[in-house]
């Protein structure tokens, strides 16, 4: 529940991740005396110091970016790390590894890993290294169509583990009986509290296995879905005209063709005389904040604010409409506690300047940005870059943004509606109040 400036994680979105965690664990050989690795001549010593010089040149340099684009453009001024002293230490639990250890070391894997620790480091929930393979995931799925399960999910800030937040309609986990808020605590019998969030969704979009069994955790009792994988298309706006000409657009996150989807509903439904609007973003985790803008462009006049930004050395920068063409009807927004991100960018920003009435519950809050940054081999790095404002001045990170009109709904109201659109409590108080 992700807004990032590049992207956000689809069928593993970044909103609220509050990173994975897992305690170390003891060795069980007892060195009664010190152990002194015998230092090799092989690739292995080489192998890491050349990895970390990158790795520190990395953490040392200036970053700047503009649309998520990597580059180091100014003087390096360091994080204050001692680089001599982390590679010396690195070569050493090397050698160890290099002695003592069983098994076959991946290299790569290890390689990964080291860049995702530096990036944990952080302690930014949000931040993330992607591996080659891991970004090119990321950009298929911001695309809307890509090979897995077909949900967005996020890290359970009290547990750890895997949460569905988004369960598309007819894709394969929807199929296998999977819900909206199901907490997955297994796939293919490994612990999701002990896997990153990259590791899972790598996990269920694999193709060496057509299918995926997950244990699931649903109130109160554990539930086994076997989930046939398959090919998803991501339609992410769906819309009809309801009775009294009022128009119904509902959409499921922002991602690269979402502006477009909802342009052609807009014209659509004004096309057939359309006197008010629903747009229903409950269960919207966010996405890209470009696509965001470029459908709030269609509600709000021309060179008006939709929302700012604001990084760490305190510079702000403005994103207004884009669009002389605007709406003027009457609008409602349907939202609930996993609207998040760029769905809360909309929902400020209109409900700042009373172009729509907020029905449902209080939105996620998150009201900071994320920057995906690719690097020259392919991979790139995600972290927080600033902190983003409603244009009356709101941050609702950790806040929410509470609805005009509370309209509160139960997990087996939410399944009921569903089923029967006529159960759902929301959408009829809003139809009730434009009618």
């Amino acid at each position: 529940m992700e807004g990032t400036i590049m992207s956000e994680y689809n069928e593993g979105r970044y909103r609220y991740d509050p990173e994975e965690s897992g305690s170390p664990r003891t060795g069980d050989r007892d060195f009664s005396e010190p152990v002194e690795p015998r230092r090799k001549k092989g690739k292995g010593g080489c192998f890491l110091r050349l990895l970390f010089t990158l790795l520190l040149v990395l953490a040392a340099a200036g970053v700047g970016f503009a649309a998520g684009r990597f580059s180091i453009d100014r003087a390096a001024k360091g994080l204050g790390l001692d680089n001599a002293a982390i590679t010396k230490k690195l070569e050493m639990i090397e050698s160890y590894v290099s002695d003592y250890y069983l098994n076959k070391v991946d290299d790569k894997k290890v390689e990964n890993n080291i860049y995702k620790g530096f990036m944990k480091g952080l302690e930014d929930p949000y931040a993330d290294y992607y591996s080659q393979e891991e970004y090119k995931q990321l950009n298929e799925e911001d695309s809307g169509e890509y090979y897995g399960i077909g949900v967005t999910v996020m890290k359970d800030p009290n547990s750890s583990y895997v949460l569905a937040e988004s369960v598309f309609k007819d894709m394969p986990a929807y199929k296998a009986g999977m819900e909206n808020g199901d907490l997955i605590m297994e796939v293919d019998g490994q612990n999701t509290a002990e896997m990153t969030l990259q590791e899972f969704v790598s996990k269920v979009k694999s193709r060496d296995s057509e299918k995926t069994v997950l244990k699931v955790f649903r109130d109160g009792e554990e539930i086994e879905l076997t989930v046939i994988k398959s090919d998803v298309i991501i339609d992410t706006v769906d819309y009809e005209m309801k009775k009294g000409k009022i128009g119904y657009i509902s959409v499921s996150q922002f991602i690269d063709n979402t502006d477009e989807q909802f342009m052609e509903a807009m014209d659509d439904l004004t096309g057939q005389g359309m006197k008010s609007l629903i747009i229903d973003l409950r269960d919207n985790g966010g996405g890209l904040v470009t696509t965001c803008v470029n459908m709030v462009s269609r509600i709000i006049p021309e060179g008006k604010m939709i929302f700012y930004m604001q990084d760490k050395q305190g510079n702000k920068t403005d994103y207004n409409s884009n669009s002389s063409q605007t709406y003027d009807g009457r609008i409602i927004l349907l939202v609930n506690g996993n609207s998040a991100s760029a769905s809360e960018i909309m929902t400020g920003c209109l409900k700042d300047y009373k172009l729509a009435t907020v029905v449902g519950e209080k939105t996620y809050g998150k009201g900071i940005v994320q920057n995906i940054m690719p690097l020259s081999d392919g991979s790139a790095i995600k972290f927080t870059v600033a902190a983003y404002y409603t244009p009356s001045g709101a941050n609702i990170h950790e806040k929410g943004i509470e609805p005009d009109v509370k309209v509160e709904m139960t997990r087996d109201e939410v399944k009921e509606a569903l089923k029967d659109p006529s159960k759902d409590k929301q959408l009829k108080k809003a139809l009730e109040l434009l009618k």
